[in-house]
């Protein structure tokens, strides 16, 4: 069994202190009805012990069935044992103080096994609000990096588009029909940034809550962005593709290829720059490669590259682990020979084929 499932599973632990602790009221209140021969007393100290102690036993069922993360639940019962322990022990402690001054304890079982019930529906509500207040304060976190992540995109993907069209807008408002300007760029880029807007919302969905993934071939993907990388830029681009490469992701898969791409051309500053992409559908995991002759990356920088703000690109690395990671994969860097980087991409397979 992992700490998940040990976590998981913890709720009943506070069931069965519960029915201990009603099984416990029961047998000492019964006890009294048998040698004190009343029944008023005994009966109404086990309707103060009794319901808080069939509390307890149900909070452990309902945690189990909660909605309530591993360790949420984990921590709650915590919290609830905790409280028992503590009180218990507060009283105890006077128990032992009065019998240290020589002074009768006349007994002491029913107001252990209410302090035992008090400190455990105390521990319960505070650990629970405890949890719920951790779990709201890593929801803002996650809503808070994921807006960042998305104006990020927008900022760096976006604005490198529209600069491009506006460029080429430019000469065309300068030079009509002298071929100052290409239509078909202008055409091109506003499509793509008309996709980027698409993207930013699906990358938003696999930042925060339940995103949607689904079999995407990473071939096609590929294929397309090294072309336009090619022909945009003074880089020759080499692919070495399967006929089909399906993974498990989203539409925001384009973004860790194109950051990746742009990455790899920006920063090559080799006489002869070069970037090679290569995919290998492996068992259970596909991985893409992306290597260029650049200058590389300090060893001291690997380890900080894909944090926001480190790689000089407005965030498209971290946007990379980000939605990398999201999808249950890893991305890494290697040193590419004899210089440059590169970049090592998995992707859990999205065509049934089980891992290894």
């Amino acid at each position: 069994m992992n700490p998940d499932q040990a976590r998981e599973w913890s709720p009943l632990l506070l069931l069965a202190a519960g029915a201990v602790l009603f099984v416990a009221a029961v047998s000492h209140h019964g006890q009294e009805l048998s040698v004190l021969g009343v029944s008023a007393g005994p009966l109404a100290a086990l309707f103060l012990d009794g319901p808080p102690a069939l509390g307890l036993a149900y909070a452990g069922y309902w945690l189990f069935r909660s909605e309530l993360p591993p360790w949420g639940t984990w921590k709650t019962v915590v919290w609830s044992l905790s409280g028992t322990l503590l009180l218990v022990g507060v009283m105890s402690a006077t128990f032992l103080v009065r019998l240290s001054e020589g002074r009768t304890v006349a007994e002491p079982v029913f107001p252990l096994l209410i302090a035992a019930e008090a400190g455990g529906i105390a521990g319960l509500a505070a650990g629970y609000y405890n949890v719920q207040a951790r779990t709201d304060a890593r929801r803002s976190r996650t809503t808070t990096n994921a807006l960042a992540f998305i104006n990020d995109l927008i900022r760096h993907d976006l604005r490198n588009d529209l600069t491009v069209i506006r460029g080429h807008a430019d000469l065309l408002s300068d030079s009509p029909g002298d071929g100052g300007g290409n239509p078909a760029v202008v055409i091109e880029k506003t499509d793509e940034a008309l996709s980027r807007i698409e993207t930013s919302r699906v990358i938003a969905d696999t930042l925060i809550g339940d995103p949607a993934f689904e079999p995407v071939d990473l071939v096609p993907v590929v294929t397309e962005l090294a072309a336009r990388a090619s022909n945009t830029a003074t880089v020759t681009v080499e692919t070495d593709l399967p006929d089909s490469a399906v993974v498990t992701a989203n539409s925001g898969v384009r973004s860790v290829v194109d950051n990746l791409l742009e990455n790899a051309v920006e920063h090559n500053d080799g006489d002869d720059p070069q970037v090679a992409v290569v995919v290998t559908a492996g068992a259970g995991v596909v991985r893409l490669t992306v290597a260029d002759n650049g200058p590389g990356i300090p060893d001291d920088r690997k380890d900080t590259v894909f944090e926001p703000g480190t790689d000089g690109s407005g965030g498209g690395l971290s946007l990379v682990y980000t939605l990398v990671t999201g999808y249950g994969g890893d991305v890494w860097i290697e040193d590419a020979d004899p210089r440059g980087t590169r970049f090592v991409v998995e992707l859990p397979r999205g065509d049934g084929e089980p891992p290894e």
